[in-house]
């Protein structure tokens, strides 16, 4: 079951990630193939405007990348 905190979560993942951040956890692109890569700042600009949309085109590999990314994301809600 998906909680409030859970919800709250993805979006503090989705609002405290800059596009740096974004290609490393989602995409593993290093900061400079990140700067020239123009299909990952599309998917960034996609998330940022599309997310739903975005995260139901995710492999299954990238929508557990981006699972770990919200999980392990600093700026977690704490507690229940």
């Amino acid at each position: 079951m998906i909680t409030a905190k859970d919800l709250d979560n993805i979006i503090r993942w989705a609002v405290d990630t800059d596009g740096v951040k974004f290609g490393k956890e989602i995409y593993q692109r290093d900061r400079e193939r990140m700067e020239r890569d123009e299909y990952v700042s599309g998917k960034f600009s996609d998330m940022q405007t599309r997310f739903i949309s975005w995260v139901a085109n995710l492999d299954p590999q990238n929508r557990q990348r981006l699972a770990d990314a919200i999980n392990n994301n600093p700026t977690n809600e704490k507690g229940e």
